[in-house]
């Protein structure tokens, strides 16, 4: 052959591949270099790293000859400028990117990079300025190693289409059909807080025994993004293929295995089915498909079962707002972000603690594209926090509200907030039609519902903060299976959830889908209806007529369950019927008395009394208005109206017929009588109370007992003081009430150090803490323990820490609203005499500030530490 004849065409071995040089620091970007050459190599190329073998050669020598050799040039840069090796005026990281030239060069930014040095700067604006290369931001190795994966791809698209079509090829003349898998889509935002999910549903997937998984959840919570997430971890693990297939625009069931068949490249032959063509496509290979937006076509449920049934390597991991209700399903419920408690103080540590969760994470991310100026401080935490929590941690929602602040403080967007379905406005055009607004996101969920189905959540939405089964089926009349029914439907449609952490099954809805419901309810001509069927079902929960003596901690944990369904409740009775609620606040007393809800307890009761002459009360539902009004008076430091409301009883109290509220209204004399000094009326006024409730068994005795042996402490009567103390205890023991345990207790502490029993008291104190120091702590049974502390802390010759005790009790109860009882206003004055009379004004000060800033844990730390 002649030499015009040769192809001089360069025919590769099998082992000669593309080779790609990765450039970076070496130990600040390692699980970044990991990751770049994993998707390298499986892309088929050669990754050209210096780290990958030890070689007889100095370092420059060898990474000057490694990119010498290398046909690619990936650079990965972020706060290191590296090393500077002998008679070099630059590092090695600078001298790879200028010996690069030449070839394909893509670079990317690790952000953020707070401490950045400023010779990397320097070269980063260097090669800006150039302008012949671009580069791309990324945050985590799993985002580094897709962004290259897909720019390799890209690149080398680009660089055959630049070389021509081949001459003896003809060019397609038609539309061409690829028979290439689909991708994992690209995303342009971070992802936060789905660490945790990412792990448990790769977990699954991974497990040999579990073929599908669905993401289940209501419109926004972030299913499609966190299944991509899932995908992107899978295809750097598996030894298969993850494909992605989008079936949000196929409106009916028998388009979606097609659209399967497109997305993998499995080509149905002449007649044959898609189905047919998937099992012949994938034979054994191991394959996850992702199968997105499945709730308008669950029809197609038994199709992908066969599926399964006939390809053991393939898995599905489908998200949907409604599950499948297969055999093989795996449903993982899609949780919203966590969100914040509000922030009890405006301090840095508050806004650590709230910088920290992934739903403010996300709103200061998203917010961060439109306001750049925007940063969480001690003044706004309170504000986003808040927004957070009334957007229920949905990641839609807060992306939305985010997005307001363009225009908006987070102050006055929280403000605007008034309805979440309406308020947040439209989101970015990139997004779905049906996640433009919360409006259409809901919307689209309810359309699924069957007729029964809709009825019920509208039904649903006059709860306020979740329900039981049993009050569901209350609320709408009907039996409690079919309720359950109904309520098993909603959740497969991921439009009620239920609440994990509830000692018996209890559903929630989230606020976008509660609003639309309610929307619903309003058109309904039984609206009224189920409004006065709610309010009566938490009536016969607050009453305490039909609750039994030895239930009443039961009973409390029911009420703290449902605080904003009784909320509802009581102003609902309001507005239609008045007559109710003296019954009902007066049954709430106890409950507001050992929850810290009195200053609330105060505000009702006063508004009651405002409207309690032109409702025509009867007269026993007056002297039930005037028992709240005195006992919630006294507790918030309302002497004025205490003495008033109380000064009107004697004129009633030997006309009412009912044993208990006239003993109660004993009990209120009692507590309203010190405030003008009358110790012995008020002693007389509680005797009478405590005979009257031990005649008919009465819990509240166990309150007449505390009060009797306040009162007698009070009066120097230590012996009978410590008898009705003692008494108040075991009753509390005995009704299962630990705040008048723990209240009583801490009165007989008193007593024993002013008998010289430091040891007894000790004792005492600690057995105190056990009872005082858990979830729900009253303020006022706190301060009553601060103040029995003080008292012996005094007594060890220790002023320092009484005034940091008595201290603490100011502070908490400057922050609850609430003052001193005035059976207790002497003996602590007293107190407060002793302390001051040890220290001078300045360490006074010091130590009363000191505690004034101490949450109720930690005063209660301060004493367990002052008796260890």
């Amino acid at each position: 052959m002649s030499a015009q004849g040769i192809d001089h065409t360069v025919i590769r071995t099998p082992d000669q591949r593309l080779r790609v040089f990765v450039s970076s620091t070496l130990a600040e970007l390692a699980d970044e270099r990991k990751a770049v050459a994993r998707t390298i190599t499986a892309l088929g190329m050669s990754p050209v790293m210096f780290e990958l073998g030890a070689r007889p050669h100095p370092p420059q020598e060898l990474y000057r000859a490694y990119l010498a050799q290398s046909d690619i040039f990936v650079g990965l840069y972020w706060q290191s400028y590296g090393w500077v090796g002998p008679g070099m005026d630059i590092s090695g990281l600078e001298d790879e990117f200028r010996l690069s030239g030449g070839r394909p060069r893509l670079l990317y930014l690790k952000a953020p990079a707070p401490e950045r040095e400023a010779k990397l700067s320097a070269m980063l604006d260097e090669i800006r300025s150039q302008g012949r290369d671009a580069y791309r931001t990324f945050h985590t190795p799993h985002e580094l190693g897709r962004l290259v994966r897909d720019d390799l791809a890209l690149l080398l698209s680009e660089r055959f289409a630049a070389a021509g079509p081949r001459a003896d090829v003809p060019a397609p003349t038609g539309p061409a059909r690829t028979e290439e898998p689909q991708s994992i889509p690209v995303t342009f935002t971070s992802l936060f807080g789905r660490e945790d999910d990412i792990a448990a549903v790769v977990g699954m997937l991974e497990s040999p025994g579990i073929r599908l998984v669905t993401l289940s959840g209501p419109g926004g919570m972030g299913k499609t993004r966190l299944a991509i997430a899932v995908g992107e971890t899978l295809d750097e693990g598996v030894n298969g293929r993850v494909v992605f297939v989008p079936v949000a625009t196929v409106t009916e069931p028998s388009s979606v295995m097609p659209r399967i068949a497109s997305a993998v490249g499995a080509v149905a032959e002449g007649t044959g089915s898609s189905l047919d063509a998937l099992v012949e496509h994938f034979t054994d290979q191991p394959t996850v498909l992702i199968l997105d937006n499945l709730e308008q076509v669950i029809g197609v449920a038994p199709e992908l079962d066969e599926l399964l049934a006939r390809t053991p390597g393939v898995k599905i991991l489908a998200t949907s707002r409604t599950v499948l209700r297969l055999r093989a399903e795996h449903e993982y419920a899609v949780p919203p972000l966590a969100v914040p408690a509000l922030p009890s103080e405006d301090d840095d540590a508050e806004v650590a603690r709230i910088a920290a969760l992934a739903a403010v994470r996300l709103f200061l991310d998203r917010a961060s594209t439109v306001r750049r100026d925007l940063v969480l401080t001690p003044e706004n935490a309170r504000a986003i926090a808040e927004i957070c929590r009334r957007l229920d941690g949905v990641p839609l929602a807060i992306e939305l509200a985010a997005a307001r602040t363009r225009l908006l403080d987070p102050a006055p967007l929280l403000a605007h907030l008034q309805s979440v379905l309406d308020g947040l406005g439209t989101g970015p055009i990139d997004l779905p039609e049906r996640q433009r607004t919360l409006r259409a996101t809901a919307e689209w969920s309810v359309g699924l519902l069957s007729d029964a189905e809709a009825r019920l959540l509208a039904t649903l939405s006059v709860f306020a903060d979740g329900w039981t089964i049993t009050a569901a089926a209350n609320v709408s009349a009907a039996d409690e299976l079919d309720t359950l029914d109904l309520l098993d439907a909603l959740a497969g449609h991921s439009l009620v959830t239920i609440d994990p952490s509830a000692s018996e099954p209890r559903f929630r809805m989230l606020t976008t889908v509660r609003e639309l419901a309610a929307e619903r309810l309003v058109d309904r001509d039984d609206r009224s209806v189920i409004e006065r069927r709610h309010a009566e079902y938490f009536a016969s929960i607050m009453d305490t007529d039909a609750v039994p003596t030895d239930l009443t901690t039961p009973w409390a944990d029911r009420l703290r369950t449902e605080e904003e369904n009784v909320r509802v409740a009581i102003a609902w009775f309001f507005r239609q019927d008045i007559g109710r609620l003296p019954h009902l606040l007066r049954s709430l007393w106890l409950y507001w008395q050992t929850n810290d809800r009195l200053v609330e307890g105060r505000e009702w009761v006063s508004e009651l009394q405002a409207v309690a002459d032109a409702a025509q009360l009867d007269e026993r539902a007056r002297a039930e208005v005037l028992f709240t009004e005195v006992v919630t008076a006294v507790a918030v430091g309302d002497d004025r109206g205490a003495v008033s409301a109380a000064a009107t009883i004697p004129a009633i109290i030997d006309r009412v017929e009912e044993p208990a509220l006239r003993n109660a209204l004993h009990l209120a004399l009692s507590w309203s009588l010190p405030i003008q000094g009358d110790f012995e009326g008020s002693l007389t006024e509680a005797t009478r109370a405590y005979d009257g409730f031990a005649e008919h068994d009465d819990a509240v005795i166990a309150f007449a007992a505390l009060t009797v042996g306040m009162l007698r402490t009070a009066l120097d009567e230590d012996d009978e003081g410590r008898r009705f103390l003692r008494e108040a205890a075991d009753l509390g023991t005995r009704f299962g009430n630990r705040w008048l345990t723990a209240g009583a207790r801490t009165q007989l502490v008193i007593l024993d150090v002013r008998a010289g029993s430091q040891a007894a008291a000790r004792k005492l104190l600690s057995e105190i803490l056990d009872e005082v120091d858990g979830p729900q702590l009253g303020t006022i049974l706190v301060c009553f323990a601060l103040i029995a502390y003080a008292e012996f802390a005094i007594a060890e010759a220790r002023p320092l820490d009484a005034a940091t005790a008595l201290g603490a009790v100011r502070g908490l109860r400057e922050r609850a609203g609430l003052i001193a009882w005035p059976i207790a206003r002497p003996g602590e004055a007293r107190l407060l005499s002793k302390v001051t009379e040890h220290l001078g004004a300045d360490e006074w000060a010091a130590a009363q500030d000191r505690g004034s800033e101490l949450r109720a844990h930690d005063a209660l730390d301060l004493v367990r530490r002052g008796i260890a």
